[in-house]
């Protein structure tokens, strides 16, 4: 590089000691910083996904426990409304319904979904299961085993009283709650 020293331009060179040494670095000593660099990149950006899939899943269980808490609230308003014989009738319902607005990445009821055209990190409702259905984005953290799973999926289930003395009678209905169901998997 040039650089303007009294009026006329020089180049700028190495430092040099009085002994005629360069100061700078080597070639070997450059390399080796390029590669601790590299190695604390690689750790770092595996600490970052690691942290990303942590945030998928508080995102994915807070939903989850609102919707619970949704639940709770339309199974108390149904109470005093003194409709106790309708909150079987929640078992039919979407869960989404109960909460105040649907999560961003709500992406709706579909009646035959292809696993593999929903999107991963969305939510929807897989109305012929009656099946509220979460698509996972990264995997490491969401997937226990089996290993491959592609969706966590929960289901609106009846609290029954049971029967007394064997009675033929339907049992009733206490309460619902959202429960999770079993995994599916890759193929």
């Amino acid at each position: 590089m040039k650089y303007a020293q009294g009026g006329k331009f020089c180049r700028l060179a190495s430092v040099t000691l009085d002994r005629g040494k360069q100061l700078g670095f080597t070639l070997f000593e450059l390399l080796g910083i390029i590669l601790i660099v590299s190695v604390l990149s690689l750790l770092l950006f595996d600490r970052f996904l690691g942290y990303q899939a942590l945030a998928e899943k508080t995102v994915m269980e807070m939903t989850v426990i609102n919707m619970r808490s949704g639940l709770r609230l339309r199974v108390a308003e149904l109470m005093m409304q003194d409709k106790m014989n309708e909150i079987g009738s929640l078992v039919h319902e979407n869960p989404i319904n109960w909460l105040a607005a649907p999560p961003p990445n709500y992406i709706g009821a579909f009646q035959n979904p292809e696993q593999h055209a929903i999107p991963t990190n969305t939510w929807y409702f897989d109305t012929r299961r009656r099946e509220l259905v979460y698509t996972l984005g990264h995997d490491p953290i969401l997937e226990a085993e089996p290993a491959h799973e592609t969706a966590q999926r929960f289901r609106i289930a009846a609290v029954e009283r049971p029967l007394v003395n064997g009675g033929g009678a339907v049992p009733k209905v206490e309460g619902v709650t959202l429960v999770r169901v079993a995994r599916q998997v890759k193929h």
